[in-house]
């Protein structure tokens, strides 16, 4: 899932203008006493896209819902998401021509995940994706497929994210049984002979309160800006970037599910972004592709890895050195790139016709960066680099690259109603999971597009399980 570069402070004033009015929009019922306005049927922690369908699909079917979101608005990941859903054997595939079948579907999410992922969670998904994608157009949503890629299917125009929270917005302010409280964050389950009954909540005015509820749905998001939980589950990504994301993924829901023992699956496992800055982040193709990729160096101004590495390894390799960045230097070839454009633009690169101008915008030691291009150039390597661009046509652009996390792909473990896990893979009673939380769909790596697909299909089995639909 790409996402558009951001920062923090106008991510909120976007999902807050999209959203304008959303808390007043599914006003709770009025209060007779504050236990029955902390009493509901499904109590759901987190409002991103996971959080908002499961609490329509449990409105819709008569239920009472209370949504917690600690943010100021909802939204979650799901608004930055900047590209499509994934599904296959839709009506769109064979109106196009371009089939994307179940069991393409079914391969490429497997063999992504390294044969890593959970099956029958692949399964159901994959077997679901058509009812999801005929869901979104009944909120008014319209897509085409992408050009190049039959399996993504991307809005006719428009930003995806953007779109996707605001349909499901829309949907959601039909139901006055969904009391939507943001500015609230969960602190901790509730848990009575076994069984999860609700959550602490803290308000915005410091209030602690406990809402009860006969089901919990945890759809809290993953762990992009909680860099130190990352480093606890993964030390080869200690001190990774966490711009690439909103401020809410701080992995609350994972914490909570944790101290209640729920098993975790692939923790380990993270999409890195190893060129990035500023929020964006760029293709690997300006630094590794043969005849005209550029190099990374370090702080010395010297090269210090493959640039060809995967992207997960190149990321830690970059994490290695001196305050866990590198230099990107091409030349006017990679910058005459569509790549090579958007990375010197949107990192405020810088550009000079000579390379030691450039090392001295760049606050390196000219000399030493002269020598390291001129022995790259010579193609003279001591990283096992099979296949050589080069840094040889001024104008030459440089810029700071921090590798970003993207995406979280463990979580809390899920069977195939959406029920939390516990260490010895038993169902714990009462507590359900969605959305980017959930561990077992992606192993070691996702296929763009089920994410937001994920979000549907298990958001909706969550909410239908929990009231016994």
């Amino acid at each position: 899932m790409k996402k558009i570069a951001i920062s923090m402070l106008l991510i909120l004033t976007m999902v807050v203008g999209i959203l304008a009015g959303c808390t007043n929009s599914t006003p709770a019922p009025a209060p007779t006493k504050e236990a029955d306005n902390n009493t509901t049927d499904v109590l759901v922690i987190g409002g991103g896209g996971a959080g908002l369908v499961a609490s329509i699909t449990a409105a819709e079917n008569g239920a009472k819902v209370i949504l917690v979101e600690k943010m100021p608005a909802v939204g979650g990941n799901t608004i930055i998401s900047a590209t499509g859903i994934t599904a296959s054997d839709t009506k769109l595939h064979e109106a196009a021509g371009r089939p994307f079948t179940k069991e393409e579907h079914f391969k490429k999410t497997m063999e992504t995940s390294k044969d890593l992922a959970d099956e029958k969670l692949v399964k159901l998904l994959v077997d679901s994706s058509n009812d999801a994608y005929e869901w979104l157009l009944t909120l008014g949503l319209k897509y085409k497929l992408d050009p190049k890629d039959a399996f993504w299917i991307i809005p006719e125009e428009g930003h995806y994210g953007a779109l996707l929270v605001k349909a499901y917005q829309a949907e959601a302010a039909k139901y006055p049984n969904i009391d939507l409280r943001v500015e609230t964050k969960a602190t901790e389950l509730v848990v009575e002979n076994d069984k999860v009954v609700g959550a602490k909540v803290t308000g915005k005015d410091g209030k602690e309160q406990i809402i009860k509820a006969k089901s919990v749905i945890l759809a809290t998001g993953g762990l992009n800006n909680a860099p130190e939980m990352i480093a606890e589950f993964n030390p080869k990504y200690a001190g990774v970037n966490t711009e690439m994301t909103t401020p809410g993924a701080t992995g609350d829901g994972i914490k909570m599910a944790q101290a209640i023992g729920a098993q975790l699956k692939d923790m380990e496992h993270f999409q890195m972004r190893p060129l990035s800055l500023n929020g964006y982040w760029f293709k690997e193709v300006i630094v590794n592709e043969e005849g005209k990729g550029g190099i990374l160096v370090n702080k010395d101004a010297k090269r210090f890895v493959d640039e060809t590495l995967k992207p997960l390894d190149l990321a830690s390799e970059i994490l290695k050195q001196q305050d866990k960045m590198a230099y990107v230097v091409i030349d006017s070839d990679v910058f005459a790139t569509k790549d090579g454009a958007k990375m010197i633009d949107k990192a405020k690169g810088v550009k000079a016709d000579t390379i030691e101008d450039l090392a001295k915008q760049l606050g390196l030691d000219p000399a030493a960066l002269k020598a390291t291009i001129d022995e790259y150039n010579a193609k003279n390597d001591a990283f096992g680099r099979k296949t050589f661009g080069k840094v040889a046509t001024a104008p030459f652009y440089g810029a700071i690259t921090k590798p970003s996390s993207h995406y979280t792909m463990g979580g809390v473990a899920i069977n195939e109603n959406a029920q939390v896990l516990d260490k010895d893979g038993n169902a714990i009673e009462g507590l359900y999971a969605a959305g980017e939380i959930v561990g077992g769909l992606y192993g070691a790596g996702r296929v763009a597009g089920n994410n937001t697909l994920d979000d549907i299909v298990f958001g909706k089995i969550a909410a239908k399980h929990a009231i016994g639909k």
